[in-house]
């Protein structure tokens, strides 16, 4: 079982800024502004699951990727050759163990959970099992018999410290999910330091026509530290066979010694999440959304959007998992002290994405992103498109139990990130179409202290180049942070 410690899982004067136009003014996502977006909407830390485009993708400590770490045919060879070695020699205990850890693995829950029943007939005081069969019973929505089996595991003899408080997590998820309304709250502060700063939002993942890297072309000319805090609310509510999941982000960041870059952000989205089916087999799983936000730069007024997306999420194959996504966002700007023209930039923008996960080792997770955006200004001026392309790594190392803290989950990550304007930049001489290519690396270190809080530091390197001078920019950023997750 994976382990449950990981929670897991921005003076300067005016003279100072510069605006510069890259990929374009597109306001989108604020789900991922310290930790990646991914994984699925049950039992997955909150901000993970917060929201679309990529709300599926990349969760190293989630049970159901570890579960994709062998092949299905495999898990399905081993099961075969355990259950017939099973009928052979009924009352073997770690034959039954390992069956039933196989076709846990294969998300045959019943079966896993017919072995386990029988092994207590064999053995009524065996220690554990009772604790397994009430997660598999949780795992199945069968709540009273899960809730039957934390009693019985609760009065077992020699109950340890973990497994109590397994059971009481245990027992408090069940109550959630049997209430049909279940909330999720998470938390991140830190401490964030940068050689050429820019009001994107700390740690942020970038995608194509992002809140991100909008804010990213606002920049000064020196090295500055900011403090930053961002937080999510999740609700989902069960209807059974849809679930209406609704998140609300906000994000802050204050630079040290001057208010010129500073940023306050809130977004929410809404929408139904379900699986389409064909004749009893899940096609994909999908979320239309609505979706709506707010930016503030320097304490005034700069950005408010609005629109909806839908996103899709699949199994590919055993161990390979994919989504994509589509997103229409209305932009509205306010001109403000830090950016006096920023109304020029009202329009819209379109953006679609796509991701696949690929299951490379128990505990690594390989993904790759990309996702491409259109933005269409109403004067024109600022109109462009932007493709970002990402390639990352997950690895999950469970740390000796003794240490008293763990998982560390170290995350190496790559960009390549295009844009291109679709009319001439007039500040340019002579006025040409703006293009920029940029490079972006780094790595982030999540380590959990206790199951409700991790540290987490994110070291990443921004290197643009671009045919418009004041577009050129080397960045590098360190982050320290703490996360919390209720």
């Amino acid at each position: 079982m994976p382990s449950t410690r990981y929670p897991e899982r921005k003076a300067l004067g005016a003279r100072g800024l510069r605006y510069r136009r890259r990929l374009g003014p597109g306001l989108a996502r604020l789900g991922s502004l310290i930790i990646p977006a991914a994984a699925t909407a049950e039992g997955l830390p909150p901000l993970i699951r917060a929201t679309p485009p990529f709300s599926h993708i990349g969760d190293a400590d989630s049970p159901s990727r570890r579960q994709l770490a062998q092949t299905h045919g495999e898990l399905e060879t081993q099961a075969d050759q355990l259950f017939n070695q099973l009928l052979k020699d009924p009352k073997n205990v770690d034959l039954t163990l390992r069956y039933a850890e196989a076709a846990t693995k294969l998300g045959n829950y019943e079966a896993a959970i017919s072995s386990l029943e029988r092994l207590l007939l064999l053995d009524r005081n065996f220690p554990g099992v009772r604790l397994q069969l009430a997660e598999l019973y949780r795992r199945l929505n069968s709540f009273e018999m899960a809730r039957s089996y934390l009693t019985q595991a609760a009065q077992e003899p020699g109950v340890g410290e973990q497994a109590r408080a397994r059971i009481q997590e245990l027992r408090a998820d069940i109550d959630r999910a049997a209430s049909g309304s279940r909330f999720a709250f998470n938390l991140a502060t830190g401490l964030r330091y940068q050689t050429h700063a820019s009001a994107q939002p700390a740690g942020a993942e970038i995608v194509a026509g992002g809140i991100p890297q909008t804010l990213s072309s606002i920049t000064t000319n020196r090295s500055r530290w900011d403090i930053f805090g961002t937080g999510n609310v999740q609700h989902v509510y069960d209807l059974g066979d849809v679930k209406l999941e609704s998140n609300g982000i906000v994000y802050y960041s204050k630079q040290v010694g001057s208010q010129a870059i500073d940023v306050a952000a809130i977004e929410v989205n809404s929408g139904p999440r379900f699986d389409v089916t064909i004749d009893g087999d899940r096609l994909f799983g999908a979320r239309p959304y609505a979706v709506a936000n707010n930016v503030l730069l320097n304490a005034n007024q700069y950005l408010t959007g609005v629109g909806g997306g839908l996103a899709l999420d699949r199994v590919i194959a055993p161990g390979l998992f994919g989504v994509a996504y589509y997103e229409f966002r209305a932009q509205y700007f306010t001109n403000n002290p830090v950016v006096p023209a920023a109304s020029a930039q009202n329009g819209n923008v379109h953006s679609v994405g796509a991701g696949l996960n690929y299951q490379l080792l128990d505990n690594g997770i390989l993904s790759v992103l990309a996702s491409y955006a259109l933005t269409s200004t109403d004067e024109r001026l600022g109109s462009s498109y932007g493709l970002v392309l990402r390639a990352g790594y997950t690895h999950t190392f469970d740390l000796p139990p003794d240490l008293g803290v763990g998982p560390l989950v170290v995350s190496p990550v790559l960009y390549r990130i295009y844009s291109k304007d679709t009319v001439l930049n007039p500040e340019a001489v002579p006025p040409v179409l703006g293009s920029t290519q940029e490079w972006r690396y780094g790595a982030t270190a999540k380590l959990g202290i206790t199951n409700n809080t991790a540290a987490a530091f994110n070291v990443i390197r921004e290197i643009t180049l671009s045919n418009v001078a004041s577009s050129r920019r080397h960045n590098t950023q360190a982050i320290v942070s703490l996360i919390f997750a209720y």
